[in-house]
């Protein structure tokens, strides 16, 4: 049972980074939307800005963790949630 809730909880994970990520795209689109205007709305471009920043790394970093995850369980090594025992 303890490998079903692992793997629920590593797609929710997945759930959770796939939202930021739209959300990322989102205040990306905004900001070009608001760049191709003549007359640009800058506390717009900063609110957007700021939103943005921080979460590119946080996607990155749980991406990255979610593919060693990953690669740990295809390839057989050890790692949470494996039954197996390490000698």
């Amino acid at each position: 049972m303890a490998t079903y809730s692992l793997a629920n909880e590593q797609l929710r994970a997945l759930e959770d980074i796939e939202r930021e990520i739209g959300i990322i795209l989102q205040n990306a689109g905004t900001v070009i939307l608001e760049l191709s205007k003549e007359k640009t709305n800058e506390r717009l471009l900063d609110r957007q800005a700021a939103a943005f920043t921080p979460s590119v790394p946080h996607v990155e970093a749980e991406l990255s963790a979610q593919i060693c995850y990953v690669t740990q369980v295809a390839t057989g090594q050890p790692h949470e949630g494996s039954s197996r025992k390490v000698a």
